[in-house]
């Protein structure tokens, strides 16, 4: 569990900075993603939640979650992708309100081949 104090009205530039993890993933053959994020929504704003590709400085897939604030939130989005090889990919987070504190719990991905 990470508590993301002022997460911040744009996406964190270095990949440690907010300790949401690194992972490698092998994308050849994959045809959509299912992301996955858990968190506590905590603050007004909306919160976007995105699978970063590190490697290729790119998105791959954005939750928007413009709802009420509530703990345990599960958000998930499918998403096409056109991707080979290995990835780098990490999550990353914003809130219009730059002064929002949400808990990251944890995300998840799922390949479909």
């Amino acid at each position: 569990m990470i508590t993301l104090t002022n997460v911040g009205s744009s996406y964190d530039a270095i990949a440690a900075s907010r300790g949401l993890g690194i992972q490698d993933i092998d994308f050849t053959g994959v045809t959509q993603v299912i992301f996955r994020v858990r968190v506590n929504k905590v603050g007004s704003g909306t919160q976007s939640w995105q699978l970063w590709n590190e490697t290729d400085g790119a998105e791959i897939a954005r939750i928007d979650d413009a709802a009420a604030a509530g703990d345990n939130k599960s958000l998930v989005t499918t998403v096409n992708v056109a991707l080979t090889g290995i990835k780098t990919v990490r999550v990353r987070a914003k809130s219009t309100i730059s002064a929002d504190d949400p808990v990251f719990y944890g995300a998840s991905l799922l390949t479909v081949v």
